[in-house]
């Protein structure tokens, strides 16, 4: 196996997991790179690595899969996934190594000490965030802290304030870093669809306003606190129906919860959907209630869709909504201030209209898919 690059292209080593958001963002790599300047070679890891690689391969890329548990430490396992990177590194001789996320990334950038390569490393999310205990929290930033010292030549953060919160825990130095924000196609989300169908494939009336959500059903989204504020709402607004659109470990709290409050009724656990894009266009309002968050994919989306957006203030989410301009931000589990945000939105449309109008033109100035690719292929030309 060789690598298709011509003496004018950078090669480039992908290197990530292949569940999730990073596979999605392993598609995205492979649609959006300038391949007359970048050829790219895909290395998928953990569960799913097969049906990545043969799906990237189809699209005319060279990839190989190989298993590695995307949490916990093989010794065995890793080991053999290190010897094989080390054995392409020495075959192909790639220009560049990229690599995703906190597993993955480790393992390739040690598998690259003594090749010459440099290698680019975005975590996507620091092994670090807030939802992590403190004790375990400063093992993981002593790994990303040697890690970034010795053998790594960029971070890339998907918001300024992912890159601060690394530097809270003294990893790598300003010059380090550079931000490359998550970006939407924005074609997927401007086509019209039938409102009244979308409302009764979610399994609401169709007259109904409704209050959404996107993402797992786990601790970091925090989906109890938004069951609490849907009670909230209907104690105000009886006609508004509510949707989580994802699935995950607190569905069953989540119900029980529903149940308990008296909002069982109108609040639609709906799992996962295959065409987001046309289920946010059911929605009057796009919450978002997460505990942590580095960026929000989900929520540029609700924003591609002209949705005025209700939000933790957290610090990447601060970086996408102006407060009073595209949304409102609350703190974290600020269940009535984010409660008394909804009510006003439904109740005022020209206020909702003018932020969906204005969400939507953020994302178009800052946020599109391309912008992001063109980020992204600036800091692959300038590190080699």
């Amino acid at each position: 196996m060789r690598n298709s690059g011509t003496m004018s292209q950078i090669r480039v080593l992908e290197v990530s997991k292949s569940t999730g958001g990073l596979g999605t963002y392993m598609r995205w790599l492979a649609d959006g790179i300038d391949r007359s300047r970048f050829a790219l070679t895909f290395a998928c890891l953990s569960e799913g690595a097969d049906a990545l690689a043969a799906e990237l391969s189809a699209r005319g890329y060279v990839s190989v899969s190989w298993q590695m548990n995307r949490y916990k430490i093989n010794p065995f396992t890793d080991a053999q996934v290190i010897l094989r990177l080390r054995q392409l590194f020495r075959r192909e001789k790639f220009d560049l190594v990229h690599a995703h996320g906190s597993k993955a990334g480790f393992i390739a950038r040690v598998a690259a000490i003594g090749s010459g390569i440099p290698v680019v490393y975005s975590p996507h999310n620091f092994a670090f965030h807030a939802g992590v205990p403190r004790w375990q929290a400063h093992i993981f930033a002593f790994i990303e802290k040697l890690a970034a010292r010795f053998f790594t030549a960029k971070i890339i953060t998907v918001s300024d304030g992912e890159q601060a919160m690394a530097r809270q825990f003294g990893v790598g130095t300003p010059d380090l870093f550079v931000t490359v924000h998550s970006g939407v196609d924005l074609s997927a989300f401007s086509r019209r669809v039938n409102i009244s169908e979308q409302k009764a494939a979610l399994g609401v009336p169709r007259e109904a306003q409704v209050v959404g959500a996107v993402g797992r059903l786990s601790e970091q989204k925090n989906p109890l606190a938004f069951v609490r504020l849907a009670a909230r709402v209907h104690e105000k607004d009886p006609n508004a129906h509510f949707v989580w659109i994802g699935e995950g470990p607190l569905e069953k709290q989540s119900r029980q919860l529903a149940i308990e409050l008296g909002v069982k009724n109108v609040l639609h656990f709906v799992g996962q959907r295959t065409d987001v894009p046309s289920d946010l266009r059911a929605l009057d309002v796009f919450v978002m209630t997460s505990h942590w968050e580095a960026f929000s994919l989900a929520l540029l989306e609700a924003m591609a869709c002209e949705l005025p957006t209700v939000t933790s203030n957290l610090p990447g989410i601060a970086e996408a909504v102006t407060n009073g301009e595209s949304g409102y931000l609350h703190s974290v589990d600020d269940v009535d201030g984010m409660s008394v945000s909804v009510l006003e939105i439904l109740e005022d449309r020209e206020l909702a209209r003018r932020m969906g109008a204005n969400a939507r033109r953020r994302v178009e100035q800052e946020f599109t898919r391309a912008q992001m690719m063109d980020k992204l292929m600036q800091v692959y030309q300038s590190t080699v």
